[in-house]
């Protein structure tokens, strides 16, 4: 059955695949919870580890509703439903990370303590750290804006490479809610990992035209780059592999892998594991977040740390030789 509507899934209004072999279920590893050696070789042996149900239900449902609440609050939620049932109002904002990440302990308990962290620690073997940034998806209904095939470590790479991703659904995302997508055995791409998994959203051709004298004058006025200024640059790397789900398997090779995710499952994969999305097939709005933890002993990239951290903007701007 799962196959059967993933065959329906599309990216950007395309189908995804008509074939049963573009699919694939993900492995679930939440019967070697307790084994560190289990997890770890899991780990490099999918690039991945999807732990159904690990996460406290009551604060999954807490976090919920502290955004629901938020995305009310925005007019983004059809008023004629329950506000957890997040139903759609067409043409409401969304919001960005910043309206939904900032000040809200409900979330920031799920994400930062209890079994979240308790599993880093059995997984890494030591105390753990996380970055200060939290990132939150919003995916209203439609064929909008999926998330675009790409690494993480194109934007995250400034520090230790042994650095994982938590996926974390807040609700239930069934297959027509566009839940994340992972492409099989993409970690085990070297010539991927050696190329486009080198590069950095942040670093530009300092030695090309007046990039330098751009990127200088607006870090002086502590101002970010007009997209004017932006276009007279070039840079390192856009960030996403593609914009195209369909050609990267088709390049790649590999399948689409993705669940029928419930409330309190858990996503955790590495920094070389491609991922993506798909569209939202539902009226209802479907909320996630990324959050980011590694070893407190190994380096951290620095703009994700901090009360204020620069993310992408001109304080992160390094210039290189091309």
């Amino acid at each position: 059955m799962g196959v059967k509507k993933m065959l329906e899934l599309t990216f950007r209004g395309s189908r995804l695949g008509d074939a049963t072999d573009c699919f694939g279920e993900l492995r679930r590893s939440d019967d070697i919870l307790s084994d560190r050696d289990a997890l770890q070789a899991r780990m490099a042996e999918d690039g991945y580890i999807y732990l159904p149900g690990l996460l406290d239900r009551d604060d999954v449902l807490d976090a919920r509703r502290e955004v629901m609440e938020r995305l009310a609050a925005l007019g983004a939620l059809d008023e004629r439903y329950p506000l957890m049932e997040g139903v759609y109002r067409t043409g409401g904002k969304i919001g960005g990370m910043y309206d939904i990440t900032h000040n809200n302990p409900p979330l920031m308990k799920l994400l930062y303590s209890g079994p979240m962290i308790a599993l880093y620690e059995r997984f890494l073997g030591g105390p753990v750290a996380h970055f200060d940034y939290t990132w939150f998806r919003v995916k209203a209904p439609g064929a909008t804006l999926p998330t675009q095939p790409h690494y993480d470590i194109v934007y995250m790479g400034r520090g230790t490479k042994n650095l994982y991703t938590s996926w974390t659904p807040l609700g239930d995302v069934p297959y027509e809610m566009g839940g994340l997508m992972l492409l099989e055995n993409s970690h085990r791409l070297d010539e991927l990992k050696q190329t486009y998994g080198q590069t950095d959203v942040d670093k530009y051709c300092e030695n090309e035209g007046d990039a330098a004298q751009i990127v200088e004058t607006a870090r002086a006025e502590n101002r970010e780059l007009t997209s004017e200024e932006r276009s007279r640059i070039r840079w390192n790397a856009t960030g996403s592999y593609s914009t195209d789900a369909v050609e990267v398997r088709d390049k790649l090779g590999g399948r689409w892998l993705t669940a029928d995710y419930k409330l309190g499952d858990l996503l955790v994969f590495g920094m070389y594991t491609m991922h993506a999305s798909s569209d939202n097939h539902t009226d209802r709005i479907r909320i996630s977040s990324d959050s980011r933890y590694q070893l407190a002993s190994e380096s951290r990239d620095e703009r994700w740390i901090g009360a204020n951290p620069s993310a992408h903007g001109i304080r992160s701007k390094r210039g290189m030789i091309c």
